[in-house]
């Protein structure tokens, strides 16, 4: 078994304080030995326009870790749990917004705990099926489809899978990928090129984002729209609460105007 599926299947079964501090550790020691990482972070902060100390990437590692020992209990029983108790915040998402079209795009990044917005979708009745991409490592791939599989939601990794799997919510993930072809919005001085696919598919794309709240998961759904208006969630939801990004692995998308 590969390293990190080992990792994986060990922080699923930790009770939750073990898990959160194990999770926390791997990222900053990671982030740590990484210079060239912690200079993207600073980088893109300045491209949003956040003012952020020269240790705001602890701060950082240490919300993400914690997301990541979250995210790692999806499918558990306590996932489970996280879930039927969700908040849905969005005047948008309800039923009949979700059917008016065969297909409802939505979108996210890499922003709170993002591996919950399938099953909080899944878990209100609506088939969901999701793209994400390919691993080198079989088994590591194999172990995150299992984490994000079932309860409604189905994992693809091709476009021709996704289109005719029929399913009434298209999950696709915004940032940390530089593959096919690309759109580039600004907003408020913040450019961030996207996959351009999403965008080109459906009356417009539906923003979505998950984070931990009181020890309650809130789920914030924006309007349908355009790449603009996906960003202007984006840049929203980050200078709200700039350490629950991961600001890092971005291939070069994020530009300032200036």
């Amino acid at each position: 078994m590969s390293i990190a599926a080992l990792a994986l299947g060990l922080v699923r079964v930790l009770p939750p304080s073990p898990a959160t501090l194990f999770c926390r550790t791997i990222v900053l020691l990671y982030l740590g030995l990484r210079a060239d990482y912690r200079r993207e972070i600073r980088a893109n902060l300045e491209s949003f326009g956040i003012r952020a100390g020269r240790w705001f990437w602890v701060r950082n590692g240490w919300y993400v870790g914690r997301n990541l020992a979250l995210m790692t209990q999806v499918g558990t029983k306590r996932g489970k749990f996280i879930v039927d108790r969700a908040e849905i915040i969005g005047e948008n998402i309800n039923c009949d917004y979700l059917e008016q079209d065969v297909h409802t795009v939505m979108a996210s990044f890499h922003f709170g705990v993002w591996e919950y917005l399938p099953r909080v979708f899944g878990r209100a009745g609506f088939a969901v099926c999701v793209l994400t991409g390919t691993h080198k490592d079989s088994r590591w791939a194999r172990a995150l489809a299992r984490l994000r599989s079932g309860a409604g939601v189905k994992v693809v990794h091709g476009l021709k899978d996704l289109l005719r799997s029929g399913s009434a919510v298209l999950g696709f993930m915004l940032d940390n990928t530089s593959q096919g072809a690309r759109v580039e919005p600004e907003f408020d001085s913040v450019r961030f090129a996207m996959p351009a696919f999403p965008f080109r598919y459906g009356a417009g794309l539906v923003p979505a984002f998950a984070c931990f709240r009181r020890g309650r998961l809130q789920v914030r759904v924006y309007a349908a729209g355009d790449e603009t208006a996906a960003l202007r969630a984006l840049v929203e939801q980050v200078r709200a609460r700039p350490e629950e990004w991961i600001w890092w692995g971005k291939a070069g998308a994020v530009r300032s105007r200036g």
